[in-house]
């Protein structure tokens, strides 16, 4: 079922306000905690009256109620343990949670009603009513659902237990020297309870339903419904969402817990990043306000995986695929340094590997939050000239000793690092802080790529990641485009084929739901991005974050 089948089943079918994958968990976790509940409190019941007849006989009123109603009360418990152990595993479709729902509180009703009907003893048959209604009862209060639903599944249990207790009153097998007004109030009286229960669940149900509404409106943005989130980063929250009237998969990104002039900042560099149209740039489509202030754009949805990810899975990359990946990279950066934008936050996290228009290892940079321009003197209010921004591990040294002064060669240099990473499987430097980490960057030579690959790197390709790793940009390759060139010039370039892209991902698709979550420009890294203010905190002060 796709999805927006599935929202338009849930809206049907009348359980929670979204379709989304979100939303289906939220209510089989709460099927499933409802289930829990209802079975510890029948298990519960069934102890206490037996521990009672065992301890105080006269505490029951007759033995009758133990021998009649045991085992109805052990049904209503064996269904709501099913309930929770179904609910409990792996995701259910929608049609099963709704079928699952309705069937579990049906069901337990069913155990109650004969509960009603076969105890012959006192005041039996209203016993058994108290557990039914507050079994509808419950289930409004635990399971999200319209006020329709609940009403017809609270009838369906009810109803069939009214009738139960009349014929049991009227055909004297309860209370047999009852006069017929006695017979007729006490089922007016089973009538009045079951008919209060199903009111009170469904007012429960249309309330908190309409509290679930009024989220849903609040997670509006523009044209745009959030459906599920994605990851938390540095810089906000990225959410898969839909789009009112258009059928493409898209990511919003929020910013939330920021200055306003972090803000006008942010909303400046994303505006510089919609002017990027690269196939190998993650897309932005549009930008815009919350009512209540909060800025927000969205994206094109990727599936795939990022290059952290992909080495921390399956280990360090054969040279000719980093080679591929790499070109990519730096096609990429290419355009931006041309319209005078540097991305500063280049690393394995913002690169992802996915597949577009049948070509598989096809490269998306994303994560342009951190974009500024090449004169930042252009926007000096927004600018924040003196900021330390990026990623330690990937960051440059002139972006360390003096961040205002940077240009695309700081770009380079943290593309150096993440072709390190993909050929070692390591980080080019490695400290306990960040402090540390920013030292080795401005003065300890790396190591080669070479030392920590027993089959070898090829030598050219080497030399192309220590020269982007040097310590002067001067030192560095002139810019991207003569990077790709040296990198398509290389021996290793011929050594991965779009054939052999097509093999790995056919031999690792079982597991890549597992690898790869959906893209998040800013999502969940292990890498968290700082962004200091150097005036308000020296460099000393910066501690490890990664």
């Amino acid at each position: 079922m796709n999805e927006a089948s599935s929202s338009t089943s849930m809206v049907r079918l009348g359980s929670v306000p979204d379709g989304s994958r979100e939303g289906l968990r939220f209510l089989q976790d709460r099927l499933a905690y409802f289930g829990r509940i209802g079975f510890l409190l029948s298990l519960g019941f069934y102890v206490v009256l037996n521990v009672a007849r065992t301890y105080d006989p006269a505490f029951v009123a007759s033995d009758l109620w133990l021998a009649e109603g045991n085992p109805w009360n052990l049904a209503a418990a064996a269904v709501l343990l099913a309930k929770w152990r179904i609910a409990r595993g792996r995701a259910l479709p929608l049609r099963t949670l709704t079928l699952l729902d309705a069937a579990g509180p049906i069901l337990t009703g069913l155990a109650f009603t004969a509960m009603a009907n076969f105890i012959t003893s006192g005041h039996g048959p209203l016993d058994a009513l108290l557990g039914l209604t507050n079994t509808v009862v419950a289930r409004a209060v635990i399971v999200p659902s319209t006020a329709r639903r609940t009403l017809w599944i609270s009838a369906a249990v009810t109803l069939p237990a009214v009738a139960a207790v009349a014929l049991a009153l009227w055909s004297s097998a309860v209370a047999p020297d009852s006069s017929a007004v006695e017979r007729f109030l006490r089922t007016l009286d089973a009538l009045l309870w079951c008919g209060i229960a199903t009111t009170v669940a469904t007012v429960a149900s249309k309330v908190i339903y309409g509290l679930q509404e009024k989220v849903r409106e609040a997670r509006q943005l523009g044209q745009y419904t959030l459906e599920e989130r994605l990851g938390k980063g540095g810089m906000g929250a990225v959410y898969r969402a839909r789009h009112a009237l258009l059928r493409r998969p898209t990511a919003v990104k929020l910013m939330t817990g920021a200055s306003e002039q972090r803000i006008a900042r942010f909303e400046r560099e994303v505006q510089l990043t919609s002017m990027l149209s690269h196939p190998n740039t993650i897309s932005i489509y549009d930008y815009g306000r919350t009512p209540d202030g909060l800025f927000y754009y969205a994206m094109e949805y990727l599936e795939g995986v990022d290059l952290e990810e992909l080495v921390r899975r399956h280990g360090r990359q054969p040279p000719g695929r980093v080679v591929h990946i790499l070109r990519q990279i730096a096609s990429s950066l290419a355009e931006a340094h041309g319209i005078g934008l540097i991305h500063r936050d280049i690393k394995p996290a913002n690169v992802y590997l996915c597949s577009r228009g049948g070509h598989p290892d096809f490269v998306k940079v994303l994560d342009f939050g951190l974009v500024t321009e090449i004169d930042p003197a252009a926007r000096p209010a927004v600018s924040c000239e003196r900021s330390l921004t990026g990623t330690p591990l990937y960051m440059s040294p002139e972006s360390i000793r003096s961040p205002g002064d940077i240009d695309a060669r700081s770009d380079l240099y943290a593309l150096g690092a993440v072709g390190y990473w993909l050929l070692t499987g390591r980080t080019v430097f490695q400290a306990g802080t960040s402090v540390e980490i920013c030292y080795h960057h401005l003065h300890t030579r790396p190591e080669p790529p070479s030392k920590y690959v027993p089959e070898g790197v090829p030598e050219d390709v080497e030399r192309v990641i220590l020269d982007c790793l040097a310590k002067e940009p001067e030192a560095r390759p002139a810019d991207a485009l003569t990077l790709m060139e040296r990198l398509a010039a290389s021996t290793a370039a011929p050594m991965w084929r779009e054939a052999d892209a097509r093999r790995w991902w056919k031999e690792h698709a079982s597991r890549r739901a597992a690898a790869c979550e959906p893209a998040s420009a800013g999502g969940p890294a292990r890498l968290t991005t700082i962004d200091v203010d150097l005036r308000a905190r020296p460099l000393p002060a910066l501690r490890q974050d990664g």
